[in-house]
């Protein structure tokens, strides 16, 4: 069975080189290439504070961890990225010469990872890789007529990834990834994710890998609205909205002297620093108790969302540590499309430029039944007639995108003014019980 197996596998491999293929440990060589993806997660090993060395290309979007994956360098096909050379010539190569190039001047991986995971990841690039290109087509579809492999997604892979592969918030949903990272999600099926229990499909070889990613693409899409919605909820307070325990310690980045730095949790929200008009210190909350004297995020609206999450993910802001890899996504697309123009929206003295009168049937019907047509049922909250008047910016972006972790209803895809006239509604409530 082992022999078959490996024949298998090797039916997709690029050429072997010398030396007999019988001889390589096929655990061995899918091990490296979870190393390949992410040694640091796989090995269990932290990488260096600062940036790769090698890596020397400005302005990217990459984060500094990222810079220390041999996949960022190397990419997914193997062929290289950002300018850096693949290793598909390293096909065949002796695993010890290998293992010399991991420890050398450029690679530095000498101390970082143990012997026996530098022979693993020496294993993957010289036995492990696949000829991407023959597998995948040029605009990314899987290169084969198998229409569906659903019985085979459906027992292998759905109860972590759900059915429609959108249950785990580790990892964006699969449909997507299989459609927009097709070389990155093949090789994860072949062979796992790092540190994770995912089982390689190696020994099934690269065709039937490749039939399971031609299913995947097929699974749906997340909604982007449910996506901003979501980020936007986790804007406001990411603790609340993912049900995370509160920091018990201040934000790095949040100034010592600012109003609230010993309230550990508060500084955690995004909010806090960047203002609920989403102009930081150009906005709204230039002064006051909100006050941070930090730019607000205006400036990365329409950015690439993979930009976003890598500046989420860097020294400054350190979200990587808190937040799984769909909520820094929803987070990222919420402040690339999701950011709504305040100043369109409510005038210099906080007044909405609104018509209260057409919002009112709105209100009393999708807004009253917890709230309560003065807007002061909830005994535990202010009146919102208080909270329009007061903070209009916060009302605003609560009613686009609903309360953290609650039932709220994120009313952002029906017409914008219509929530311009809520608001305006709102400040006509009542401010007192």
């Amino acid at each position: 069975m082992k022999r078959f197996a490996l024949a298998a596998l090797a039916a997709v491999m690029g050429s072997l080189g010398p030396g007999p293929a019988m001889a390589v440990d096929e655990g061995s060589v899918v091990r490296g290439g979870r190393l390949y993806d992410n040694w640091n997660i796989e090995s269990k090993n932290r990488p260096p504070n600062g940036p790769h060395p090698a890596f020397t290309i400005k302005g990217s979007a990459v984060s500094t961890t990222d810079t220390w994956r041999c996949s960022t360098c190397h990419g997914w096909d193997y062929k290289g990225k950002h300018g850096y050379v693949g290793i598909r010539n390293r096909q065949g190569a002796d695993p010890s010469t290998i293992v010399a190039l991991l420890k050398n001047a450029t690679h530095r991986y000498g101390g970082l990872m143990g012997e026996a995971s530098l022979l693993d990841l020496a294993n993957f690039v010289s036995h492990g890789q696949i000829d991407t290109q023959k597998l995948i087509e040029t605009e990314h579809r899987a290169k084969t007529n198998v229409a569906s492999y659903e019985e085979f997604y459906g027992t292998i892979c759905a109860a972590c990834h759900g059915s429609d592969g959108g249950r785990l918030r580790e990892v964006a949903p699969i449909g997507d990834a299989a459609r927009q990272r097709p070389h990155e999600v093949l090789h994860n099926l072949i062979n796992g994710h790092p540190g994770d229990v995912m089982p390689p499909l190696s020994a099934l070889g690269g065709d039937f890998a490749v039939r399971m990613l031609t299913y995947v693409q097929t699974l749906p899409s997340r909604s982007m609205s449910v996506s901003v919605a979501h980020g936007a909820r986790m804007y406001d307070n990411w603790q609340v909205e993912t049900g995370a325990l509160p920091q018990a310690l201040p934000h790095p980045a949040y100034p010592s002297t600012a109003h609230f730095a010993a309230d550990a949790p508060t500084t955690w929200r995004c909010k806090e620093c960047h203002g609920w008009d989403y102009a930081g210190k150009q906005g709204q909350y230039a002064s006051g108790h909100h006050a941070t004297g930090i730019k607000g995020i205006r400036g990365m609206a329409g950015a690439d969302p993979a930009r976003i999450v890598a500046v989420l993910r860097d020294s400054k802001h350190r979200f990587d540590a808190v937040l799984k890899a769909r909520d820094l996504l929803d987070l990222a697309n919420f402040v690339s499309v999701g950011q709504i123009d305040m100043n369109a929206a409510i005038d210099q003295r906080g007044r909405a430029r609104g018509n209260a009168a057409r919002a009112g049937a709105h209100y009393r019907t999708i807004c009253a039944t917890c709230h309560g047509i003065d807007g002061q049922r909830i005994i535990t909250a202010p009146p919102l007639g208080r909270v329009a008047r007061a903070n209009p910016w916060e009302g605003l972006h609560k009613i686009a995108n609903g309360h953290p972790n609650e039932k709220m209803p994120a009313l952002r895809k029906l017409d914008p003014q219509l929530l311009i006239d809520i608001l305006a509604h709102l400040q006509g409530l009542p401010e007192t019980r």
